[in-house]
């Protein structure tokens, strides 16, 4: 093998690894993106639920004042 040949090996196999890396780059990137989506999802659940409270914990203090 002459020294060029063994250049262009190792520069497929830097290729290789580099390719490799990007691969998990992209699985980890995809995995970030998807827990974002959940909690983006669960904070607007949140709210929901804060607001349905808040308004019941109104009328109740609107029901308890009229009562006394």
């Amino acid at each position: 093998m002459s020294e060029i040949e063994a250049k262009i090996a190792r520069l497929e196999a830097r290729t290789d690894e580099q390719e490799r890396r990007l691969a998990s780059i992209e699985a980890k990137l995809d995995k970030l993106l998807e827990l974002a989506a959940i909690g983006k999802g669960s904070i607007w659940l949140l709210l929901k639920i804060a607001g349905v409270l808040a308004a019941f914990g109104a009328a109740f203090a609107w029901c308890w004042d009229k009562l006394n």
